[in-house]
């Protein structure tokens, strides 16, 4: 006890030390997330219409290459200055599938700066697709919460994330090819066939964010995945019957030969979904509609089914974010204000989509977004490698696009003669929240 009391006399006179510790911490972490945030205002942001011909003959395949070159597009602060006066980080995109009133489109939202290097790739891979430069579509939607409730929509949204390990893969396009074409499977088929069974006056969007993830050490999913595959071999030492502290050798033999296959098969999974570039990534769904159709099954319901097809039982799966949802009730931790707390989910919600947002990197970058009723600190990023990725956003195949579930094109556009205006055509049957 007198040691205790002397420890504890000693911390209470050095007050001056930790406390001007954690004061420095507390100014660094707060200076970034000024220096970043103006860095991230001044990102001018392009919004890219992908429209594929009705010979769509190319998988999920030729996506995890656009996939790739996009990552290596990465910028990094590489000095001081970039780190703490530029306040550089790295710049995001998002990878979108919007559905207004069953007419499906699919977006790409980049930094203005390379937008003709993903033009190239897309040209390159799908000779005869068009990739359009068009209005950002979130422009023509109230801004607010309160707003959409003037204009008569309602909201529901979730995010997603893996539930397991992110170390752990899900289930990718590999797994749904076949050698016979016609057993073929586009994993995407189901998510489209659903968004074009909406009513003409719903709108439901799927946004991946995505920000390519270093792959230098620390590489943080080569980290996970040692980290796991650690913790399996000892699980796996431990549950291997024992000669005797002489024979460990033996016993590792026993351990690895008791392995089931499925257990080797996972181990296998997960030293490979670490050879790959990734992203850290955040999966989100919207779903407006007016007060007469307002139902939440659809977006609930059915867009998770379509999820559960990436589901590997003794693996992982995607998961919703019930902490960040805008749904509520009294019955719910912390019990008190369910009414409140939905409208502040909604709002975070909302703003998140309008913005593509991605969580702040630092502590005061999330404290400064904190409300009482919406915690910024209970998102959750999901580390997906190119495979994955383009396994849950890529240009839909034949096999789908010969279905009558969205819009396509039937030959190539040609060049316009120079100096004419180009009008982009309207949508003849936009919502009405966007007329």
């Amino acid at each position: 006890m007198n040691i205790l009391a002397e420890i504890q006399d000693v911390l209470l006179g050095l007050w001056w030390v930790w406390l001007t510790f954690l004061a420095g911490m507390l100014f660094a972490s707060s200076w970034i997330a000024w220096r970043q945030a103006l860095y991230k205002r001044n990102i001018v942001w392009a919004l890219l219409d992908i429209k594929l011909p009705r010979e769509a003959k190319r998988g999920p395949k030729v996506m995890e290459q656009i996939m790739m070159n996009i990552w290596a597009l990465r910028n990094t602060p590489g000095n001081l200055r970039e780190w703490y006066w530029d306040g550089e980080s790295t710049q995001w995109y998002s990878f979108e599938i919007v559905s207004f009133g069953g007419d499906i489109h699919f977006f790409l939202r980049a930094p203005a700066r390379y937008v003709n290097i993903i033009k190239a790739n897309f040209y390159g891979h799908y000779p005869d697709c068009e990739v359009e430069e068009v209005q950002d579509y979130m422009d023509r939607f109230p801004k607010t919460v309160p707003e959409l409730y003037q204009s008569g929509y309602y909201l529901f949204g979730l995010e997603m994330f893996l539930a397991k390990n992110n170390a752990y893969p899900v289930r990718t396009y590999l797994e749904f090819e076949s050698d016979d074409e016609i057993q073929n499977i586009d994993p995407i088929a189901g998510l489209l066939e659903v968004l074009s069974k909406i009513q003409s006056d719903e709108v439901v969007m799927m946004q991946v964010v995505a920000r390519p993830a270093s792959i230098n050490p620390p590489n943080k999913l080569v980290k996970l995945s040692e980290e796991e595959i650690k913790r399996l071999k000892e699980e796996a030492i431990k549950k291997a019957p024992k000669k005797g502290a002489i024979l460990d050798f033996e016993d590792t033999i026993g351990a690895i030969s008791s392995r089931t296959p499925g257990e080797t098969e996972i181990m296998k999974a997960i030293e490979k979904k670490a050879t790959k570039n990734y992203f850290e990534t955040m999966i989100r769904y919207i779903y407006l509609a007016p007060k007469e159709t307002f139902n939440i099954v659809l977006p609930y319901r059915g867009l998770r089914i379509s999820f559960q097809q990436f589901s590997i039982p003794n693996s992982n799966h995607f998961d919703v974010n019930y902490q960040t949802w805008t749904r509520t009730w009294l019955w719910e931790w912390p019990y008190i204000f369910a009414k409140r707390r939905g409208e502040g989910h909604k709002a975070r919600m909302w703003d998140n989509v309008r913005n593509r947002k991605l969580p702040q990197g630092t502590f005061m970058g999330k404290l400064a977004q904190f409300h009482i009723f919406t915690s910024s600190f209970s998102q959750r990023i999901s580390l997906l490698n190119t495979e994955e990725l383009a396994t849950l956003w890529h240009l839909p195949t034949e096999a789908v696009v010969t279905q009558p579930i969205m819009e396509r094109i039937e030959a190539k556009k040609m060049g316009p003669p120079p100096n004419l205006p180009i009008f982009r055509e309207g949508n003849r049957d936009l919502p009405e929240i966007m007329k």
